[in-house]
């Protein structure tokens, strides 16, 4: 039985000695692993043994690093915190930069599309535990959602006072954003079967981007597009 979960993250449960060559890497290999069997499947429908199988190690390594599936999936939201909020740092700091509100929040939300396009099996993890209950997801929304909100809000907060998003709280604003980015990041398939072409995930970006305030300039990733004066 699965023990639970405490603290802020997954320490190593390890044995005596060192993991030497392939093993040295094991531990990644699982958390890579777990990352997919979990968004794919749910928590309570991962099988240890399947993890296991898909990193290359042992079944037995899961215990050595984790101790249970438990431990695995805490260590499967630290490797999402290392990433995330990381990279909603420098969103944050890009909202507050120079420039107009609408550039800043056209930026903003490009870069918001970046960190939940970059890989499938986050985003499918992301839209699990949103939808969940219990104390994984209170761990999940202190550890990833609410650092990533935190640093959008003040610039969410700015877009609302400035009249750019008739809601009321900037958290409504970030949700309604990540919940677009993820339906049309999920839709790609649909988009390649009715497209007269196949769906490029860079102009589906700045068309994204753009989207977010179409009366506004555009504003591409690239760099080109809009220099950011306000109307």
């Amino acid at each position: 039985m699965d023990r639970p979960m405490t603290g802020t993250g997954a320490g190593p449960v390890r044995g005596p000695g060192r993991p030497k060559g392939a093993a040295s890497t094991c531990r990644d290999r699982l958390i890579d692993a777990a990352l997919t069997a979990f968004s794919a499947q749910g928590y309570e429908g991962v099988n240890l043994r399947a993890i296991a199988a898909a990193a290359g190690c042992d079944v037995s390594m899961v215990a050595h690093y984790f101790g249970s599936k438990a431990e695995l999936w805490l260590a499967v939201v630290d490797r999402l915190v290392e990433r995330l909020v990381g990279e909603a740092s420098v969103a944050g700091a890009v909202g507050r930069e120079g420039g107009s509100i609408e550039l800043r929040v056209q930026q903003a939300a490009g870069q918001l599309f970046d960190q939940v396009a970059g890989d499938p099996h986050l985003l499918r993890f992301l839209m699990r535990e949103q939808a969940g209950t219990g104390e994984r997801f209170e761990h999940f929304v202190g550890r990833v959602f609410q650092p990533v909100f935190e640093d959008y809000r003040p610039l969410w907060q700015e877009a609302i006072d400035a009249g750019l998003f008739r809601v009321d709280h900037p958290l409504i604003v970030h949700t309604m954003l990540l919940g677009a980015m993820s339906f049309l990041l999920a839709s790609l398939p649909v988009i390649s079967r009715l497209g007269a072409s196949p769906p490029d995930l860079g102009r589906i970006r700045d068309q994204f981007v753009q989207g977010v305030l179409p009366s506004q300039p555009a504003w591409r990733a690239d760099g080109g597009g809009a220099d950011g004066g306000a109307r």
